[in-house]
Formats: C-alpha cells, structure tokens, sequence
C-alpha cells in the first residue's frame, strides 16, 4: 500500500500534541526493547525502510502552514527522507542511561520524514533498541506497532495489511460520536465532574535535586506483576500506588498534598483494530483523589476503581468533541495556547501522568529472531510538562511489570527519581497485600 505525496490533515488530538511539543519539554514517545543477545546493524538498518513504508504516518512530515489555516496538514511521503537510526556502544548502564536521556531530551523535527529517531545500543548484557516518535504523529500504541513491524522486516517475515485504511482510521468526529441520547447525557455528566476539580489546584510534587536542563531524565525498573482484586484492575492498583507514594513523597519533603489529580490517557481504538493502526487516537482523562480517599489503601482503590469505571463509560470520547469545536479556530490564535491549556490552565494541569500499555503477550512482542536472543525487556513512557513534572509508564510483558519513571529534570534529578520508584514499588505491594 503506497500513499507517495498524499496529504492529511491534523486531527484535533494531533493538534493539541502538537501545540504541546516545545524543545524544553519534547512532547514524544518514549518506547524500548531489550534483547538477551546482540541485533546485526547492517540488516537493522536495511529492515527500517520496508517497516516504516507498511505505516503512512510513520512517513508523515508537516507542510509548511499560514497564519490563517485552521489546521496543520500531514504529507506523507513515499519513502523516508532521512536515516533515523543511530548505533551507539554502551560499556554499561550509566552509559545507557545517559543515551536514553539525550535521545528523549530531543524534540523530533517534523521537517522531514520519518517523525522519529531510533537508537541501537550496544551493551555487554544485550542490545536496546529504543525509539523516540513526536507524539503529534503517533501514540504509545502506535509506536509499539511500529517497532513490531521493524522485528518483522529485520527477520524478513511478511506483514498482513490493516483491515482499516487511514483515512478511517484517523476520522474521530464518527468513532467518537455517541451511540444515543444516554451516551452523550453520560459524557456531559463526567465532563461536568471533571470541572470541578478547578475548584481545588491539584498537588505539586516536592522537587528534590532538579537543575535547569531541559528535556527528561527516566528512571526504569521491572518488578512483579502484582495480583489484583476481585473489583479492580492492574491499572487501578498502579494508580492507587502513585497516589500512596505522591503523597509519602511530599509529606516527607514536608510539602501539603490535597487533591491528587492523576492524568490517565485512554485508548480510543474500537477493539478489532486495537494492534494494527499507526495513528494518534488517545484521549486524557483524570483520576482525583483526596485525602479522605487515601485513608486506607481499601478505600483508596475503591474510589479509583469507581472513577476509572466511569472514564471507561465515555469520558474520553467527549473531550474529543470538546476538541473538535477548535477546528474553526485560525492557527494564529490556537499556537500561543494548546486547547488542553485554553479548557484548563496549570490549575488542571495535574499532579502526574499514568500510561499504561496494558499486557502484551508474548506472540505480540517485538521479535528479532534466534540470533538476537529472547525479548527481556519492553519499556515506554508518555511526556509530561511542568508543573506536572512526573509520567510513569507501564508495560506487562515477559513476565514482568516493566516501568519507566519519567521526569522532567526542573522537578528531580537521578537520585530523587530513584528515591520515587523505591516508594512506589512498596506501595505497589501494599495496595496488592491489604486489598486483594
């Protein structure tokens, strides 16, 4: 399937990224894989080209726009324009951490396609092949798609197309519409719920060792998958854990905590296409708690759970209407302001970010044959602006509960990035030790 010079305008979620994207505060993907054994560089970098040409969007660049246009518009072009692989050799983890910083401190041009960069380290425990995407073009499932086809095309294995087309697949105004009058009178009453929260700003996390470098420093860890109750999810008990450990974490800066306001982003995929499309079609909603909701960590999880419950019941798809009444708007007067910051302001820019990728399986894990050894690790990570400061990202693969703490380094530096992931993998336990 081939789209040479094909044009396609920004939705309205590609908009809101793009408004976002800053060199301070590169608005991308962070996504990884870790293999036991060692990827050959030469058949890597043969094997991009063919996986990219299976995805237009991953061929996007941004043409050139006026004042007056009411909206940015995608080429996408027969073949990527650049190299975007790099192969660096790492003698150790301090080394590969520095690489993974630099390369998601950096705000991918979207001048030429493709609209990411990817890096190979080379490292003595198995090779990492990481990928930083500009959030405007795709999300964190469309980047692990992306990654898939390029495990396909390095061991030369034949891809089936998508049974939905682009133009389909990126038209929100029919996927979001409500379904009937009940849909949308549920979606007006969680919008309403939401306004509330700015009556009270939502908590600032204690910054601790921060500096003045732009860009993210990101802090991963694998541990256990933990068991989850009757009534809740995985997804609730890594919320409720987040919660426990913002507010250990200021009460011990000596910082108040109040209302505790997590964004969550929510996949907005209809489930027969959920693994195949490279797009942008994520929606945020938020998960708030109180005080009086961390009591105990029983009631804490039961307040997240009946809020994420509701978030599943539609919230998201009506902020995507919301957005979509800015389409009118000249792009003069949306890019000093994305819409999220026009609805919000810092007073609903919340206390952290939650992404989580949900499970993989193993047949759905990027893979790269038997001379790159097993998949050990699979990492990804949302951005997350100041005053927020804070994305977890979370995978359950291989395993494993594979998490990347990702911080804005204004807010921490390495040692308090740790010093939180330390606290969050003991109220992880418990959440799952006092609820389940």
């Amino acid at each position: 399937m081939t789209f040479t010079d094909e044009r396609v305008p920004f939705t309205s979620i590609d908009e809101a990224v793009h408004l976002l994207d800053t060199p301070a505060e590169p608005w991308s993907i962070q996504m990884e894989v870790r293999v036991s054994g060692a990827l050959d560089p030469d058949r890597l970098r043969a094997a991009i080209p063919g996986a990219l040409a299976r995805h237009p969007m991953a061929r996007a660049k941004l043409l050139p726009a006026r004042r007056t246009d009411k909206r940015w518009t995608w080429a996408i072009t027969g073949s990527p324009e650049l190299d975007p692989l790099k192969v660096v050799g790492c003698a150790d983890d301090a080394e590969l951490a520095e690489l993974r910083s630099d390369l998601h401190s950096l705000s991918v041009p979207l001048a030429e396609s493709p609209p990411l960069r990817l890096r190979l380290a080379r490292h003595p425990l198995g090779d990492v092949l990481m990928i930083n995407a500009n959030h405007a073009a795709f999300d964190g499932f469309g980047t692990l798609q992306i990654l898939r086809s390029i495990g396909k095309a390095y061991v030369e294995e034949e891809e089936p197309e998508p049974d939905v087309g682009l133009a389909e697949a990126r038209d929100l105004d029919r996927l979001t519409r409500p379904a009937d009058k009940a849909e949308r009178a549920r979606r007006l009453r969680a919008l309403a719920e939401k306004a509330r929260d700015l009556a009270t700003p939502p908590a600032r996390l204690a910054p601790q060792g921060g500096s003045d470098r732009p860009g993210y420093g990101i802090h991963q860890i694998s541990v256990p998958v933990p068991r989850s109750p009757e009534h809740a999810t995985v997804n609730d008990m890594l919320l409720a854990a987040l919660n426990l450990a913002i507010a250990g974490w200021n009460t011990g800066q000596g910082t108040k905590c109040r209302r505790i306001g997590v964004l969550m982003p929510v996949d907005l995929r209809p489930p027969e296409w959920k693994s195949e499309v490279v797009t942008n079609f994520v929606s945020e909603s938020r998960v708030s708690t109180t005080p009086a909701d961390r009591r105990t960590p029983k009631s804490l999880l039961e307040a997240i759970a009946a809020q994420t419950q509701r978030i599943k019941e539609g919230e998201g798809a009506a902020l995507m209407e919301l957005l979509s009444k800015t389409a009118r708007f000249p792009l003069w007067l949306k890019q000093p302001l994305s819409p999220f910051i026009w609805m919000t302001g810092n007073r609903l820019v919340d206390t952290a970010v939650l992404s989580n990728l949900g499970s993989i399986d193993d047949d759905q894990l990027p893979r790269f044959g038997p001379a790159a050894g097993d998949v050990v690790g699979l990492w990804f990570s949302a951005p997350a602006r100041m005053p927020c400061g804070l994305s977890l990202g979370a995978v359950t693969a291989t395993g494993c509960l594979h998490l990347a703490f990702r911080y804005r380094y204004p807010l921490w530096g390495p040692a308090a990035a740790a010093s939180f992931a330390d606290r969050f993998v003991i109220e992880l336990g418990v959440i799952e030790r006092e609820t389940t």
